[in-house]
């Protein structure tokens, strides 16, 4: 008994000493890059094809679902998505046959639909298909704040109500990733991003862009290595 509470006396003062010697020491902090592996389970130079998207806002029965006259969603996002593959990757981008129409409407069918992936598989030669559904909303808000100004007549500071506009943009897309060869659903993931513009009416295209800029790494994340920094401590 009494050996092993001297063995505990002794190892705890062990462990002081290290702690007291680390904090005479010093400790500092660094930033390293850590890799973040791809979400998917690819080589990176796979044969990938982008397939139709389905896009929201025609799926929606309301009388006020948003309709934009000049702006495919489904190709802009196919456009875009295809160019940052094509550049930050070293995946051959095949070309979807034009005549390709999606069997479904609905998101899960889409995913579980096997015999179909493994026809367009099979007429493309790809071995990773891109699809799922795309949603874009503009929204143009305005109210009253209040704000503090000084009155050049007798110096004191007052409230007042402006009128503030803005315009909201808000993207969100769901990737499915299907296996060319089986048919079979590899991946399905949600990417979402919001923006608010302080103004009002501010165009379409831009404000869409700039959502797709802020979700750029997060789609290709699913492809390639990216790297992520991370605080460590180094005792000097």
């Amino acid at each position: 008994m009494r050996r092993a509470a001297a063995g505990r006396r002794a190892a705890a003062l062990v462990a002081a000493a290290v702690l007291a010697s680390a904090c005479s020491s010093g400790t500092k902090e660094v930033k390293l890059k850590l890799p973040l592996r791809p979400k998917l389970a690819v080589t990176g130079r796979e044969r990938i094809s982008l397939a139709p998207f389905l896009v929201a806002s025609k799926l929606s029965d309301k009388k006020d679902a948003p309709r934009y006259k000049d702006l495919d969603l489904d190709a802009e996002f196919r456009r875009y998505l295809g160019k940052q593959l094509g550049k930050r990757t070293k995946m051959t981008i095949v070309t979807m046959p034009q005549d390709v129409r999606l069997p479904t409407q609905n998101l899960k069918e889409l995913g579980e639909a096997g015999d179909f992936w493994r026809g367009v598989g099979g007429r493309t030669g790809a071995d990773l298909l891109l699809t799922g559904v795309v949603d874009f909303r503009v929204e143009n808000k305005s109210g009253y704040r209040n704000e503090e100004y000084r009155s050049a007549i007798d110096g004191r500071t007052y409230y007042r109500q402006v009128l503030v506009e803005s315009t909201g943009f808000t993207f969100d897309v769901t990737v499915v990733a299907i296996d060319g060869h089986t048919g079979v659903k590899l991946f399905q993931e949600n990417f979402r991003d919001t923006k608010e513009k302080s103004k009002a009416r501010v165009d379409e295209l831009v404000g869409l862009f700039e959502n797709l800029f802020s979700l750029e790494n997060q789609l290709l994340g699913l492809f390639v290595v990216r790297e992520r920094e991370a605080n460590r401590y180094v005792f000097d």
